[in-house]
């Protein structure tokens, strides 16, 4: 029935107060969320003694000031009927009849303040024979979820986050415009029915909710998408009306413009996924680079502390740290507990003091000849932390990083982004365990590098003169870099006339600035204590060969896992050091840079060959490069490129990209289960 069939003004009236009900209904029944709390308190029956039954309530301060209800289940035997007085927290008690064999529920409302603690459920009797079997405090009587949304709760009880004045306003306004459409504009008979009928359910079903808690003891809270069901029951001929006439404009809308511009933007968003798929299949080998150098990045940055920043790189040991200098005592540090640390521990404290003006540095340091003579990068690290001793530190420990992205641009030159196999090659050089251990202990071999590859550059571009000077700095770094002033001996310089006093010139360039320190050194009575790295040298292939005995005892025993990782540094460098004899590219100067390296290699010492996997990776790292530059592209470069690279697998782990001792474990744990064979 339409409210508009009402003769004169009464249409408006009728319309007024049912948008007014339904807006009040609104603001006092209708929860946009509402929580729940239930806590069982008994589930198992407790039989009367002497007739009583008392029962402590535990904490129950999230209920506190909410409208509560306790719910019990009473039995009792065949004997005779009971009745029995339920009191709670002091309230009225209530009587509760129980018929012989029977079993009752009883609902209390508890006072609004809601249950305190202390507080206990009192249930006497006239005798016994009866069992308290079940009791439960909750906010709720009951609930309904779905479509019709409800919940059943004290009278006294009220809407958790109502709608507010304003909504309920706004809602009155809306029904008051929309009350207009009549019944009888409905042309289905059946259907005018069924309207009418959902009408008068929902105003019933709204006016007996909004009434219960007046009426009784409990009240009705509704949800708000159930309250906007009732609405449109409510109004069916209203929202009939306005489907008839808003459907076909939709209709219409869809069809001629919606569904049109949704199939060009789906054909625009495809073709252009395809084309940014293309984008990045032609691009993939550059994406790879700029993937590889992100990894490094991202491996890098999980070694930073927020108090000790990257010192962790820098290994310095507890067993050294009482000779620390003292201008490092109060800046903090990552100091590895009961260890020796290692030697970039040595190298940042002679960045404190590269002159060695200060007595305290040549007491931190384990051998002040040995260590004083690898000056560079300890000078690069005091001029990057401008003299400030909390800054160089930092220095030293980040230097190497930046050392590595620009030898990581550099090398692009001799491996550049074309295709997978130069891609592998680039990898391989930077990631081996010889790249990666210079950074994470901050070590003068991957700089190093850096200086080797700018002097081979400067071979190529004909400029032999500045090679030689790179290659003399490099000799600062490590004196054993010295080794590399082989890159300048280009077969066109041994050739040209007065070659003799051309190498002459080379010569003092590469040996002249390692030659002058030492000169600063020894006037500085620096050379007073024993020499260091005696053990760094050997009779020709004597450490090498111990090495492999060793590593294949320590394999059958079992005991070590890293072992696998020192089988692996042997194999790719003896893969190397016979590929670099067998290719004999004199015009090369990286393949002359690799074979001053083979030639080292065969004198290396037992302490280079120590370690996990071995020191001689990380020594023997222009032969890493230098190999990787010239290996053949023929048919038998994967097996080659696989074992001349095979410290890349510890490289990885260095930088903490995986834990092999927990991968061991694992791979073994396969084994034991059958599941690797």
């Amino acid at each position: 029935m339409s409210i508009r069939t009402l003769p004169g003004w009464k249409p408006v009236v009728a319309a007024a107060l049912l948008a007014g009900f339904c807006a009040l209904f609104l603001h006092a029944r209708v929860y946009t969320a509402f929580e729940r709390l239930r806590f069982g308190i008994v589930s198992t029956p407790l039989a009367a003694e002497a007739g009583a039954v008392t029962v402590p309530l535990p904490d129950l301060s999230r209920l506190t000031g909410q409208p509560a209800a306790a719910v019990l289940r009473l039995s009792a035997d065949r004997t005779a009927p009971r009745v029995v007085r339920v009191s709670i927290g002091g309230a009225p008690p209530a009587a509760v009849p129980l018929a012989p064999g029977g079993e009752v529920r009883v609902d209390l409302g508890l006072p609004d303040g809601g249950p305190t603690a202390g507080d206990q459920v009192e249930l006497t009797g006239d005798g016994d024979g009866w069992a308290l079997t079940y009791l439960e405090v909750a906010n709720v009587h009951g609930f309904s979820s779905g479509l019709f949304e409800f919940m059943i709760v004290p009278a006294s009880a009220r809407a958790a986050n109502p709608a507010g004045v304003l909504l309920s306003v706004v809602l009155f306004v809306l029904m008051l415009s929309f009350s207009g459409a009549p019944v009888s504009a409905v042309p289905n008979r059946r259907l005018r029915v069924a309207y009418v009928a959902a009408a008068v359910l929902a105003l019933l079903f709204l006016a007996l909710v909004l009434a219960a808690p007046f009426v009784s003891d409990y009240g009705v809270l509704l949800a708000g998408h159930t309250f906007l069901v009732l609405l449109v029951m409510l109004y069916l001929p209203t929202v009939d009306g306005i489907a008839r006439e808003v459907l076909p404009v939709l209709r219409d809308v869809l069809v001629q413009q919606v569904l049109p511009a949704a199939w060009a933007a789906a054909v625009w968003f495809f073709r252009t996924l395809r084309r940014i798929r293309t984008a990045i299949w032609r691009q993939r080998v550059p994406l790879l680079y700029l993937a590889s150098a992100g990894l490094f990045l991202f491996a890098i940055a999980r070694f930073h502390d927020p108090r000790t920043g990257f010192t962790f790189f820098i290994s310095f040991g507890s067993q050294f740290e009482e000779r620390l200098v003292p201008a490092l005592r109060d800046v903090p540090l990552h100091v590895e507990p009961d260890s020796s640390g290692y030697d970039g521990q040595f190298y940042a404290q002679l960045a404190i003091d590269p002159l060695l003006l200060d007595p305290a540095t040549g007491e931190a340091l384990d051998s002040v000849s040995y260590r004083a003579r690898r000056i560079l990068f300890s000078a690069t690290a005091f001029l990057l932390g401008l003299g400030q001793p909390r800054l160089i530190v930092h220095a030293y420990a980040m230097q190497n990083v930046l050392f590595w992205a620009v030898l990581a641009l550099l090398m692009l030159r001799w491996f550049p982004a074309r295709d997978f196999r130069s891609f592998c090659l680039w990898f391989g050089c930077l990631f081996g365990h010889g790249a990666t251990v210079s950074v994470v202990k901050a070590l003068p071999d991957g700089p190093s590098l850096l200086l080797l590859a700018l002097a081979v550059l400067a071979v190529e571009q004909g400029r032999t003169g500045r090679a030689a000077a790179l290659a003399g700095f490099a000799g600062l770094a490590k004196d054993s870099n010295l080794v590399w002033s082989a890159v300048v001996l280009d077969p066109n310089v041994l050739q040209r006339r007065r070659r003799w006093r051309r190498l002459c010139r080379l010569g003092l360039l590469a040996a002249g600035p390692l030659a002058l320190w030492m000169l600063f050194l020894w006037a500085g009575n620096e050379f007073s204590n024993p020499p260091g790295g005696h053990r760094n040298f050997a009779a020709p292939l004597t450490a090498y060969a111990a090495t492999w005995g060793v590593t294949l005892s320590e394999l059958r025993e079992g005991a070590e896992p890293f072992a696998w990782f020192k089988l692996l540094a042997l194999i790719s460098l003896t893969t190397q050091a016979l590929v670099l004899i067998a290719v004999r590219a004199g015009n090369d100067p990286w393949w002359r840079a690799g074979m001053t390296s083979c030639a080292l290699m065969v004198f290396l010492g037992p302490a280079v060959w120590e370690g996990y996997p071995v020191a001689a990776v990380r020594v023997l790292l222009p032969m890493t490069v230098a190999y990787n530059v010239v290996l053949p592209r023929g048919r038998g470069f994967w097996p080659l490129f696989v074992l001349g690279n095979l410290t890349v697998l510890p490289g990885l782990e260095t930088l903490g990209v995986f834990k092999w001792p927990e991968t061991v474990d694992a791979i073994h744990d396969l084994v034991r289960e059958g599941r690797l064979q």
